[in-house]
């Protein structure tokens, strides 16, 4: 079936994306990114020196700044027709790997069978060093129909058969939408990355403009797409990226929160004891801490990527909207159908996630206040005890202390001293002792 299509000038683009600069990233971990990125180019032969110029290129808060300049692009190494554009985007690396089938003699007139794409993206994943796009990557396919009366549909069906992607090929299931630009027709397919596997979804626009236009002012038109693509591609795949993120978030809350209830258990089980031991409390109060920050902390991440999420959504539609400036007849409203989907699937799943764990940090910071309640109440009993026993123990002393004196005063003649003394000692213990449980006595009435 492929046999029996052809393109004039089959083309393949593809748009990556690299996380520049996250939030919180220190300056190692931002140079980490940097050479992830510049290593789609230049491979092994990246060292110190070349990162430091390539540096130097960047501008901080700039959204669309060409890191290559004079020319702004590098080529492939002959007899590939193919080039690098990388780009600044804000905090987000964006690259523009082009690739054009140049396997015949005439090969920007004559026409190709499609089966060429396959050695075309090839091509590109060997000069990428088959290094995937960290944030994301979209496919753009473009080409010319051979002849006049060439079904557009079916050609595009059987390019999209020809090309190596990480899931089975599906067109009919695939297949979200069609429209219009520079009288060809756009087919937009994607399918969403699984939660267990990001690598296993792919976004692909095929565009194939009709025989009658010169293939020189295609190519001249596709030249201004370029940038409004690696923008709209760019928000595209921050959006997928910021909702895969949140996925990941998710599964850690429901981890801390897990222990944070068995902590609870604990704290529950031991505060039911007739005897409360503070001594155990507090050790298991000393794991509450770190479990709450992360709680707290994975919540607030959350509320980050949802941010992200609606952010992007927003810069999206606005794109998506000025691509019909670039050509008045065009028709690009089928990409609304991801935006749609983007509110209605991510946005709402994140805040479904939001509702169901931010209780549960104020559930687990109450319970923890009881408990610490419980010990506070715990001491104070044990403390205000200790008081009451030195409090009686200090005033049979000072009594015992005062009849010895008193007793001592004068030491009658005809009295041994040294056994006088010792009966003094045994009287004033005596009374010592015999004042220190009035005192508790009066104590426990007052108290009563």
């Amino acid at each position: 079936m492929s046999q029996q299509h052809e393109l004039i000038y089959p083309s393949i683009d593809l748009f990556l994306y690299n996380l520049k600069e996250g939030l919180g990233q220190d300056e190692d971990k931002i140079a980490e990114n940097r050479q992830l990125f510049w290593q789609k180019i230049y491979g092994s032969q990246l060292d110190s020196k070349k990162l430091e110029e390539l540096q130097q290129a960047e501008i901080d808060g700039s959204d669309y700044h060409e890191l290559l300049s004079n020319p702004n692009t590098l080529d492939f190494q002959p007899p590939l027709n193919g080039y690098y554009y990388p780009v600044q985007l804000g905090d987000t690396y964006g690259l523009q790997i082009d690739c054009t089938a140049n396997y015949i003699k005439d090969y920007k007139y004559a026409p190709q069978p499609i089966t060429c794409l396959q050695k075309v993206q090839t091509e590109i994943f060997s000069n990428i060093n088959q290094q995937q796009g960290k944030i994301g990557q979209s496919w753009f396919i473009w080409g010319q129909l051979a002849t006049d009366n060439q079904d557009a549909e079916a050609t595009a069906q059987a390019c999209y058969e020809q090309l190596i992607l990480d899931s089975e090929p599906n067109w009919q299931a695939d297949l979200r939408g069609k429209g219009e630009f520079f009288g060809g027709t756009i087919f937009e397919l994607w399918r969403l990355p699984s939660e267990a596997q990001q690598s296993d979804g792919y976004h692909l626009l095929i565009c194939l403009f009709p025989y009658q236009l010169k293939t020189d002012a295609i190519r001249e038109m596709n030249q201004k797409l370029y940038p409004e693509l690696m923008q709209l591609l760019r928000y595209r795949n921050k959006i997928l990226w910021a909702y895969s993120q949140s996925r990941t978030i998710k599964s850690n809350l429901k981890t801390v929160y897990k222990v944070a209830q068995n902590i609870i258990s604990n704290l529950n089980q031991e505060s039911q004891n007739k005897e409360i031991k503070i001594s155990t409390l507090q050790n298991i109060l000393k794991q509450t801490p770190e479990i709450l920050l992360k709680y707290t902390n994975n919540l607030t991440y959350l509320d980050d990527q949802h941010r992200t999420v609606a952010i992007n959504i927003g810069n999206y539609e606005k794109r998506s909207s000025k691509l019909q400036a670039l050509e008045g007849n065009s028709d690009w409203q089928f990409l609304q159908t991801f935006s749609e989907f983007a509110k209605d699937k991510f946005l709402v799943q994140i805040e479904t996630d939001q509702a169901y764990y931010s209780p549960g940090l104020t559930l687990v910071e109450n319970y923890i206040k009881t408990i610490q309640g419980i010990i506070d109440l715990e001491q104070t009993k044990s403390d205000r005890t200790l008081n009451t026993t030195i409090a009686i123990a200090g005033i049979g002393l000072a009594t015992s202390q005062i009849a010895s004196a008193v007793i001592l005063a004068e030491i009658p003649k005809d009295k041994n001293p040294i056994s006088y003394q010792t009966q003094a000692f045994s009287i004033s213990l005596g009374i010592g002792l015999i004042f220190a449980m009035l005192t508790y006595i009066v104590l426990r009435i007052f108290r009563r």
